[in-house]
């Protein structure tokens, strides 16, 4: 029995290195084998390969579903990810001071979130220059109404002195004195109302002077006029209260738009000087691609043209994990390359969607291409003179067929299939090789066999 069993032991097949190593003694009790069918079975389901999950793995076999696309008249335009333009914020320090950072590199923030602290003597000069502004407007307040009072009072005096010289003028009495001071008082009017005037005057260069310096601080704070000073207009500063802006000691700059932290040039207490940038910010999900097509296929290309981003065939990007929308065409090209910038802004992202990360944008240049079913052409291998593939059984998961290809059209990538297949079948994508092995058909077919757990697979029965 034991010479019975190493009969059967053939050549150990490995997927990824196709060598053969000589095993010994492989068919114990524990090794649990997938039996192939009897001999006698053999010749009718000799396309059929018993797949399950053990042998899948080790073999490292995946699967693609049939999908139904042109493939006539697809360009494949290679890229890569990249933030869009308003998709960074940067924060810098409008006058100079010491930096405390609040935040870490690569934290995400939301809006209002505080950045950093920023302690600077020339804030806290503007805010001298700010109560020497307000001090001068209470006193242009002060100011123009003593000189409105004065042409108010004299107003009132010239019109009392009008009223005894016509009193006694009815009397028939004349008083040289009345008339000599009516005629000083009236001639004292228009100096009392220049002095309002530039009473007024100096009452608008103050109010414009504190408005400007408001604004200023507001421009280097990034906060509000109205969280500066709650009530500029109504000169609540007369009553003796202080505006907020006499209580900042020291700015704190927040965050005006959501992102991820990415740049941090500075250091913490560091010093920065007047227009350093702090840090910068960056919402990942704000991005475009960015392919760059051939000037040749320029009149291929249309803004508005169908287009899709596929991920780079291998790794653990599934292949059917795209991302369709319009494309757009820059309006300026490449003389040295000879190509042109190609954009296709994704209105949904999948997991593996990252600044920098490379793909390919498939754009569809013709409109007569009507889709067909399509498979990857690395799903496809020749053994021998035959073109096979194996596509998934739809009533057995654990089983795959072999199957002959009667292939159309192929644009590089994905190659038509014109019979075995339907929309939604699953083909085998990667590990196809050991299954080619497996089930070849140069010189004569293996009949009956199985595959063991660690993804080996030897001709003949068990025993």
């Amino acid at each position: 029995m034991k010479h019975t069993r190493l009969r059967y032991c053939g050549l150990v097949i490995l997927p990824a290195l196709a060598v053969a190593i000589l095993i010994p003694g492989c068919q114990n009790k524990g090794d649990a084998p997938i039996k192939a069918k009897p001999k006698e079975a053999a010749q009718t389901n000799s396309d059929r390969i018993a797949t399950p999950a053990a042998v899948r793995q080790n073999l490292g076999i995946t699967f693609v579903k049939v999908e139904a696309r042109p493939v006539q008249s697809t360009l494949r335009i290679p890229g890569q990810f990249e933030l869009r333009p308003e998709a960074r914020r940067e924060y810098h320090v409008m006058l100079s001071g010491r930096i405390e950072l609040l935040v870490r590199q690569y934290e995400k923030v939301e809006p209002g979130q505080a950045l950093f602290h920023l302690d600077s003597p020339e804030w806290q000069q503007m805010q001298s220059d700010m109560v020497s502004a307000l001090n001068a407007m209470s006193r242009s307040h002060a100011l123009l109404a003593v000189a409105e009072a004065k042409e108010h009072e004299m107003k009132k005096a010239v019109e009392f002195v009008e009223q005894r010289i016509a009193k006694l003028a009815e009397a028939s009495v004349r008083q040289v004195v009345l008339e000599s001071e009516l005629a000083d008082e009236r001639n004292t009017l228009p100096r009392l109302k220049a002095e309002v005037d530039a009473a007024k005057v100096e009452f608008d260069a103050a109010h414009a002077k504190y408005d400007v310096l408001l604004s200023t601080a507001a421009s280097f704070t990034g906060m509000a006029r109205e969280d500066l000073d709650f009530a500029p207009d109504s000169h609540s500063h007369l009553d003796g209260s202080h505006p907020p802006w006499r209580s900042i000691t020291r700015l704190t700059i927040h965050a005006k738009a959501p992102g991820v932290v990415d740049r941090i040039p500075v250091t913490n207490s560091g010093w920065a000087e007047t227009g350093d940038l702090v840090l910068d910010t960056a919402d990942p999900t704000a991005l475009r691609f960015h392919g760059d097509a051939m000037q040749s296929d320029i009149n291929l290309l249309r803004n508005g043209q169908r287009g899709r981003i596929v991920p780079p065939q291998g790794g653990s990007i599934n292949l059917q994990d795209t991302i369709d929308g319009t494309i757009e065409i820059a309006f300026e090209a490449h003389p040295e390359l000879r190509t042109i910038p190609v954009y296709l802004v994704p209105q949904s992202l999948p997991n593996w969607a990252r600044s920098g990360v490379t793909a390919y944008l498939e754009v569809y240049a013709s409109h007569d291409d009507s889709p067909v079913l399509a498979i990857p052409e690395t799903a496809i291998i020749r053994d021998g003179l035959e073109v096979v593939f194996f596509r998934r059984d739809p009533n057995d998961r654990n089983t795959v067929i072999r199957t002959a290809a009667d292939l159309g059209a192929s644009d590089g990538r994905w190659v038509e299939v014109k019979s075995g297949v339907m929309l939604g079948d699953e083909i085998v994508l990667t590990g196809v090789y050991p299954l080619m092995l497996a089930s070849s058909s140069s010189g004569a077919r293996q009949e009956g066999g199985h595959f063991h757990a660690d993804g080996t697979f030897h001709a003949g029965e068990d025993e």
